[in-house]
């Protein structure tokens, strides 16, 4: 076969190889994070967060309509999956012309060994990035990165390809349909403006001679385009249109288009190249006009209401989320930052240590040398995981890159380093960040699978050289990249595969149901941020489920835009939410100056209906019910010696003072106390929520409401897959489902003090059921080994211990087994005077079930060797 036809055939089947894996592993429905807002706002073409993504929203809305599968969430995600896949075929594309351009001859010409380590060499370098950590986990979801880095290994092959045809006429639409690509790419994500270098240096390469000064004068140029596209273009074509309308933006097309027009008359080619892609870029960059109509449309989801110039110009410069300051490094004067910028001795220490090495290299190191442990949250690199060869072959491949061409050898570099380091001092991320940031340097990661591609080739290249004849080359060429494929890409699909597995993973479909049940019939619930909220918004707007419960998140509640919508919108029928406020007051509203101040709230209906809700389930109405809630406000923020409310914090007030007793009032467990406003001790663990209720309870034990949480947790709440140990859960998923456990612990705890009374209590059929406080206990703690077993969701030794003495307690002592097993583990693995504690823990439970003799044993022991001052123990 000649070499376009094998050539192409290996791309399409790398293709569907790619595609394949990346199905079998894609994520059944939406996933945490940004996945649930931006399937929720595809769907419903909506305006998710600053600065959007219109493009990527125009292509999810027509892929959530076509019915690859049944859930929408799948559908959309089916788009990263084909990005993706996508990428690692223009990868291979890219590997193979870089070494053509090196080895200066056409392709046809080589020789079989010449030919095969060609294709075979570009093909591991593009299964190198394919099986690579964080792009294979953005190309499994509905996030942006799969498709931005798609446009930009588009732009770098479009330009490699103008280079290989810059004599042949016509080679000027390679360069047009790069700067279009860029244009587009502005309606996914902003980091394939980067590639904006890369074209000019081709370019510069392509057409110049390489002296000092011309370098110096291309290096200005591209940092000018990239200036003008980026400030001049997508920050300028906004205040345009803010200070002349739309008849400013026709103005500026149509000028270009005259340009094209006179250097197409006078056939200035240059002057044509330039006008035209710059004419493209624009039209490109046009998709955002999707989000200024829609915004005007006032979608139900519509973040920051861009649909005034003023307002659609703050919404493209990311005004809500500040500026960020190039230095200092350590800028950020928030208290928890503050304390992690002490363990720094200084801006570069904090640069190297944390930003560069913490923040980049981590995460490089996770892509070709391996990563620690089956979860990315902390984790640190892993030298025997992938034994380090994909990171040693793209080392090799770097430096021969350099050695047999280097102009492309410092495109590639210009590309890495743009996409990686460089993307780093601009960041300037402040230390904790709530999230690993790996899938912002995926351009980086690309740029060094094509390194890996070209060592390969060389590898391949110094091992044929060896042979004498032809037959023994291609014997060598071909069990040399039968090895690198195996040691190389093998080895990283099969240590990464369990890992980005998401098939079976409902984790963020459930927890938003979840959430959604526990709440009463038009109820506000407060939450806290991504991941209490988008998975909320996924179900209301896709699902149509709950759509009843008017979500507020507190992280938005401190713009007024939000807050007026709250105020004055009814997505889906859902109530407004009542404020005492002008419309124009929400919009201004600000830091609040306040004093410790104590507020009262009456009760109103919420008693007879709280007292109405014991009865009928049977129980006595609990001790503390008030007619009036009296709780301190205090400020939430000391600035200067000055105390203030936060803009959320007042906006709590004015929802509980405006709406309490008209409506269900809930927290999100997942709210911390730092933003409750203080009304800690009248809240009730319902679910995956706390009610706001008449009730004052202690500030020593959670007030739990029996009978509702039973029902949330036993009968409506679900579990999907989290006791089938196959299904791997990631970090995220994991982290949240360990609430549940804790939560049937209280639950039971609750019940086991009337074990003889009988209770009502809502089955999963809705039908009513009596049962005592007993028989219910021993469910709730069944329900929670069956549904979250330990071998999956590890417990606090505590709350381990309670277990088994609420089994014990209610005579099911046989039932403790599992968990004196996991107790012994855990201080099997850990020493006594690590954690004495957990040993102290132990000695007490084996005392409770009958083993007196090892829990003296323990005692003994624990006593003799450690100071009894020196230490703490819980009480027994």
């Amino acid at each position: 076969m000649d070499h376009k036809t094998v050539h192409r055939g290996i791309a399409v089947t790398l293709f569907l190889l790619a595609e394949a894996v990346y199905l079998m592993t894609m994520a059944p429905t939406l996933s945490f994070w940004d996945c649930g807002e931006f399937i929720a706002t595809s769907y419903t073409l909506g305006v998710p967060h600053p600065p959007g993504a219109p493009l990527f929203l125009l292509v999810g809305r027509l892929f959530s309509m076509v019915p690859f599968f049944e859930d929408i969430g799948a559908r959309v995600n089916l788009l990263s999956t084909l990005s993706a896949s996508a990428t690692v075929t223009l990868t291979y594309l890219i590997i193979f012309q870089l070494i053509t351009v090196y080895r200066k001859s056409d392709p046809r010409s080589w020789d079989d060994s010449g030919r095969l380590s060609a294709y075979g060499a570009a093909l591991v370098g593009a299964l190198a990035l394919a099986f690579s950590d964080s792009f294979w986990f953005n190309a499994v979801e509905t996030e942006v990165y799969a498709p931005s880095l798609f446009f930009t290994a588009l732009v770098v092959w479009f330009i490699l390809r103008w280079f290989g045809e810059e004599s042949q006429e016509g080679n000027e639409r390679w360069l047009m349909a790069a700067m279009y690509v860029i244009g587009l790419s502005i309606g996914v994500h902003l980091l394939s403006l980067l590639a904006i270098f890369a074209v000019i240096m081709v370019y510069y390469y392509k057409k110049y001679e390489v002296t000092v000064a011309s370098f110096l004068v291309m290096a200005v140029a591209a940092s000018g385009a990239f200036l003008l596209v980026y400030i001049g273009i997508i920050k300028g074509v906004p205040i345009l249109m803010q200070q002349a309308s739309w008849w400013g933006i026709a103005i500026l097309l149509g000028g270009i288009v005259y340009v094209v027009y006179v250097a197409h008359i006078r056939k200035h080619r240059l002057l044509h190249t330039l006008s035209m892609s710059l004419l493209l870029l624009i039209v490109g960059y046009t998709s955002y006009a999707l989000i200024y109509v829609r915004a005007n449309a006032s979608p139900s989801i519509n973040e920051n209401n861009p649909s005034t110039g003023e307002a659609f110009f703050a919404y493209l410069n990311r005004e809500q989320y500040g500026e960020l300051p190039l230095w200092p490094r350590r800028w950020s004067e928030e208290p928890i930052h503050r304390y992690f910028y002490q363990q720094y001795e200084n801006d570069l220490d904090y640069f190297f240590r944390y930003q560069l090495s913490h923040m980049y290299l981590r995460y490089f190191g996770w892509q070709f040398i391996g990563r620690e442990g089956d979860s990315g949250e902390g984790a640190d690199i892993d030298w025997t995981r992938f034994w380090a060869l994909p990171f040693l072959v793209g080392v090799f491949g770097m430096f021969s890159h350099f050695h047999r061409d280097w102009k492309m050898g410092s495109v590639v570099t210009a590309l890495f380093i743009l996409t990686g380091a460089a993307l780093v001092i601009y960041l300037n991320q402040v230390e904790p960040q709530p999230r690993e940031r790996d899938y912002s340097y995926t351009g980086s990661f690309f740029a060094f699978a094509i390194w890996i591609g070209i060592g390969a080739e060389n590898l391949i290249r110094l091992v044929r050289n060896i042979a004498a004849d032809s037959q023994e080359r291609n014997i060598l060429s071909i069990v040399t990249l039968g090895a690198l494929l195996l040691v190389v890409d093998g080895r990283m699909l099969y240590a990464n595969y369990a890992v980005h597995d998401r098939s079976g993973n409902y984790v963020p479909w459930d927890w938003a149901w979840n959430m959604l049940q526990s709440c009463e019939k038009d109820a506000i619930l407060f939450t806290n941020g991504d991941n209490d909220t988008f998975p909320l918004w996924y179900l209301q707007e896709v699902e149509g489920i709950r759509t009843d419960v008017r979500v507020v998140n507190l992280s938005l509640a401190n713009t007024g835009w939000y807050l007026d919508q709250l105020k004055n919108t009814s997505p889906h029928g859902a109530k407004k939410i009542a404020f005492s406020l002008s419309d124009e007051e929400l919009k201004g509203i600000s830091f609040v100056p306040v004093q410790p101040v104590e507020v009262e709230l009456p009760a109103g209906s919420e008693k007879e209906a709280l007292i109405g809700e014991y009865r009928s389930a049977d129980l006595d109405v609990p001790e503390g019910v008030v007619d009036t809630l009296r709780w301190q406000i205090k400020p939430t923020i000391i600035y200067r010696g000055r105390g203030f409310l936060r803009p959320q914090d007042f906006a709590v007030y004015e929802i509980l003072m405006n709406n309490y007793a008209k409506r269900p009032i809930y927290f999100a467990i997942t709210v911390g106390r730092d933003n409750l406003l203080g009304i800690d001790n009248y809240l009730r663990l319902d679910g995956l929520v706390y009610k706001v209720v008449p009730v004052e309870s202690s500030e020593e034990r959670v007030f739990v409401g029996t009978p509702k949480l039973w029902t949330n947790l036993c009968s409506v709440f679900r579990y999907r897959n989290l006791d089938n140990l196959d299904v791997f859960i990631e970090e995220t998923s994991l982290r949240l489902s360990k609430n549940y456990k804790p939560l049937f612990s209280s639950l039971a705890a609750a019940l086991a003090e009337e074990p003889r009374r009988e209770i009502n209590v809502r089955q999963s059929d809705g039908k009513t059921r009596r049962a005592t406080g007993k028989e219910l206990a021993l469910e709730a703690l069944d329900t929670s080994q069956e549904m979250l077993p330990l071998e999956r969701f590890r417990m606090d030794p505590g709350i381990a211990a309670s277990v088994v003495s609420l089994y014990v307690s209610l005579g099911e002592k046989d039932k403790t087994d599992r968990y004196i097993v996991y107790l012994e583990r855990l201080a099997g693995a850990t020493a006594l005077r690590e954690d004495p504690q957990l040993h102290y823990i132990l000695a007490l439970v084996l005392r409770e079930v009958g083993r007196t003799g090892e829990s003296a044993a323990i005692l003994d022991k624990l006593f003799k060797e450690i100071d009894e001052s020196k230490i703490e123990l819980p009480n027994q």
